[in-house]
């Protein structure tokens, strides 16, 4: 375990004063809920004011907000490759290539992240998001936009220790509410991209408009990455004895932590993997569906990004505060059972593409363009999507964080995310399949039966299984870095 979790967890035993007992209130005695209600308020502030004194927290936060209002540009990857005539089968069988080469470099970021130092890794990770951004928004030639996407994959070499760098820098007491401050505040800036691009789209195309802030975002990123070099503080390596044991070790220590995702939570595992087919389904058809087959213009389908994007910063805050008092199962539960809602409405979007009258519509897309796509039916299914998405991943890093051993947490993530990645990696290229050669809104029904049976899954068997969680903080060093009240925190989080 690193320097820096050892003093994370001291300056929890130390800091923190929000007591798991001010909720406890008697919902008739009205003096005391407006006291519980005071407590409540004072309790999130400690709790931010705890997790900003970390000066790493606050670097890493502030770097993120660029490396997060960017990706949003892979948001519109298909619509980019049909504006520049890649056939579906063709855009399928790439982001299958790519995926799979994300899923090696994934498994390999799992071993690098806890040998090396996670601050280089962090660094290295925003300088190839950098070159990847900026070879985007300067080619258009089919084997360069190739060669930049799986130069893209090779930020999953990095991504691991990336970011348990930072999960080793919130403590686990609060960690719904620091990971959810990741990813809501980075999306206030994807915003502000969101709105840059409704305006400038109409004026210069959708396709150059996307290179130009790719171009953008390279030139941002190499500044994020130069700040990350300058301000973050290091984590000492673990130290493996001999090189030449270094592929022994890989092998050894991969074997031992996906044993322990399996003792953990086979549930978890199931569910993680069912649903990547079922996400990677889903996002390949849904905005070429909309766009060719519904009939909604490149602004439109910006601005339904945009509007779920404005729905997801307050509900993921909520969320992550909801995932440290009241439990992760019934929260994952309750967010996936929208899942399926959605594949169907998309089904029935084309005999109904707008929910309001067409002189409503027409007064919009007057008003400004795209503007109009909020009254349509595909509107209402991507906007519950993406939020429900958010609170998805929201979750599972959240149970990750907070119940998992904290000393193999970059592994465990690599781990995690391997599995994810090799389940999702065929998918695009069958959905292409699927789409051109078959009927688009199949694609959708798979997703469906998908989604149904996941929801069964968590239903019956959860996700993580308490008693195993108790065997492996006692089978870890004893949970070294964390004190008991650390373990019964954790279990806290479960339900």
């Amino acid at each position: 375990m690193t320097e820096l979790a050892q003093q994370v967890d001291d300056r929890k035993e130390t800091e923190l004063v929000e007591q798991p007992d001010a909720f406890d209130t008697d919902l008739l005695d009205e003096t005391d809920f407006a006291e519980t209600e005071k407590q409540e308020d004072s309790g999130l502030l400690a709790s931010i004011r705890s997790l900003f004194s970390w000066k790493n927290y606050s670097v890493y936060l502030t770097t993120s907000w660029v490396i997060t209002s960017f990706s949003y540009l892979g948001l519109f990857l298909n619509l980019y490759l049909i504006d520049l005539e890649w056939e579906y089968v063709l855009i399928g069988a790439v982001l299958s290539v790519v995926s799979l080469a994300s899923t090696m470099g994934r498994l390999v970021g799992g071993y690098v992240g806890d040998i090396v130092n996670r601050k280089h890794l962090a660094v290295a990770a925003t300088f190839v998001l950098a070159a990847y951004n900026f070879v985007m928004g300067i080619s258009t030639v089919f084997v360069i936009i190739f060669a930049a996407l799986l130069l893209f994959s090779l930020v999953e070499v990095f991504k691991g220790g990336s970011t348990a760098f930072i999960m080793e820098n919130i403590p686990k007491k609060h960690s719904g509410l620091g990971i959810s401050l990741f990813s809501s505040t980075g999306r206030v800036f994807g915003v502000l991209i969101l709105l840059a691009l409704t305006l400038v789209v109409p004026m210069i195309g959708f396709g150059p408009s996307i290179r130009t802030f790719f171009f953008i975002g390279s030139i941002l990123l190499v500044v994020a990455a130069i700040a990350r070099a300058a301000l973050l503080e290091g984590s000492k390596p673990r130290e493996v004895e001999g090189r030449g044991r270094h592929i022994v070790e890989f092998f050894r220590e991969n074997r031992r932590t996906a044993a322990t995702i399996i003792k953990a939570a086979p549930g978890f595992l199931a569910v993680v993997m069912v649903d990547a087919i079922s996400d990677s389904m889903f996002k390949f058809g849904t905005n070429i569906y909309i766009y060719e087959v519904v009939g909604i213009n490149f602004e439109g389908i910006i601005v339904m990004t945009l509007s779920s994007t404005l729905l997801m910063i307050p509900l993921l805050l909520l969320t992550g505060r909801s995932s440290d008092r009241r439990g992760v199962t019934r929260s994952a539960l309750l967010i996936y059972a929208f899942m399926p809602i959605c594949a169907a409405i998309l089904i029935l979007a084309p005999m109904f593409p707008y929910w309001a009258p067409a002189t409503i519509v027409s007064a919009a897309e007057g008003a400004f363009s795209g503007l109009g796509a909020i009254f349509s039916t595909p509107f209402v299914a991507v906007v519950m999507k993406s939020v429900n998405d958010a609170l998805w991943y929201l979750i599972l890093l959240t149970i990750i964080q907070k119940n998992l051993p904290g000393k193999d947490t970059s592994k465990i993530l690599g781990a995690f995310w391997f599995i994810i990645y090799l389940s999702s990696s065929i998918a695009p290229y069958i959905s292409g399949i699927i789409y051109q050669y078959i009927n688009p809104q199949y694609l959708f029904v798979i997703v469906i039966i998908l989604n149904i049976i996941i929801m069964g899954t968590i239903s019956k068997r959860g996700l993580i299984r308490e008693a195993s969680l108790e065997e492996l903080d006692g089978g870890n060093d004893g949970g070294q870095g964390h004190s008991n009240e650390d373990s019964q925190d954790s279990r806290k989080g479960l339900s």
